[in-house]
């Protein structure tokens, strides 16, 4: 018998010398029929053709491989030149997307409206001094302003000082003892002008938010006449002032407004190292303006109280 699994059979049959190839060759898989039916001759023409090429499966597949992952890995030097390259620009392109938007200079409902000069006025202080004093007002509800300001009286230009305007506020700057004045009319000029909106979710009211910290009470006015003092005749003026509010300051400064029938006549400078909540001070001014004569007087708090720095004991932000 035709020992088909061992093509070295020497039982004298001549066809027994055949290959596994010659009677693959010679074999129809498509007439196949497996007795076990666990495959068709389909199934085991595709298992014949996978084993004669398998091993060039295995080199395409691992080729392919490689290639996919030099692909991969070029594709990401590329990115990562890109990147490091473009690095500046992406740091720009972050800065734009997590900076806020200010609406003030793209409509002009949320900008600032300048501040305006209702007048300057230059008084005598003393002997050959004079006092250049401009009225400011801030119109803006929503603005704090900053700025630097200086006045020309004559052909002379005043060092020039910082301050500020609470939002709404209407209140003296000046520039104290210049020495040549007499007949000029001062000229203030602002510059560096800054404003800064107060957000409505942290304060929603702030006018309210600034008379309720602002609450100084002016009391016991006296003006006394021609007071010896240092060898010159001195006038006086003497008044209670209280800090009527539930804060504390320290290192506030004011603006006394001198009137006669409503008009200021001078203005002199207050300088507290600090003042408690309802507490009340005696202030004793002295002016040496001869002839000079006070009916009154107007009291200006110089205090930004968006600032918690001039608070003895900062507030919670906010709170009323």
């Amino acid at each position: 018998m035709l020992n088909i699994y061992n093509p070295n059979n020497h039982d004298g049959d001549k066809s027994s010398s055949v290959t596994k190839n010659d009677v693959a060759k010679k074999i129809n898989l498509t007439k196949y029929e497996d007795p076990t039916q666990e495959f068709t001759s389909q199934e085991l023409k595709w298992g014949f053709w996978y084993v004669r090429h398998k091993a060039l499966l295995y080199k395409i597949l691992v080729i392919a491989l490689i290639s996919l992952d030099g692909i991969f890995i070029l594709f990401g030097l590329w990115k990562w030149g890109s990147y490091l390259l473009g690095l500046e620009d992406a740091r720009r392109v972050q800065n734009s997307l997590s900076a806020s938007v200010d609406y003030t200079g793209i409509h002009p409902h949320f900008s600032a409206q300048p501040i305006q000069a209702i007048n300057t006025q230059i008084f005598s202080s003393r002997e050959n001094k004079y006092d250049a004093v401009a009225e400011l007002v801030n119109p803006n509800s929503r603005f704090l302003a900053k700025f630097s300001y200086y006045f020309i009286v004559g052909s002379e230009k005043t060092p020039t000082q910082k301050t500020f305007l609470l939002p709404g506020e209407s209140r003296p700057v000046a520039y104290l003892g210049i020495k040549d004045g007499a007949g000029s009319a001062p000229v203030i000029v602002l510059e560096n002008i800054q404003y800064q909106r107060i957000s409505a979710h942290t304060v929603p009211n702030s006018l309210g938010y600034q008379a309720y910290r602002l609450n100084f009470k002016v009391s016991d006015f006296v003006f006394l006449k021609s007071l010896a003092q240092e060898g010159s005749n001195t006038d006086a003026v003497q008044f209670k002032l209280t800090n009527a509010s539930p804060y504390s300051y320290i290192g506030v400064d004011f603006y006394v407004a001198l009137l006669q029938n409503g008009e200021m006549v001078g203005i002199l400078p207050l300088h507290l190292d600090s003042i408690n909540s309802l507490e009340t001070k005696d202030v004793d001014l002295r002016s040496f303006v001869s002839g000079l004569s006070i009916s009154e007087i107007a009291l200006y708090p110089i205090i930004n109280v968006y600032d918690e720095r001039v608070f003895l004991t900062p507030p919670p932000s906010g709170s009323n």
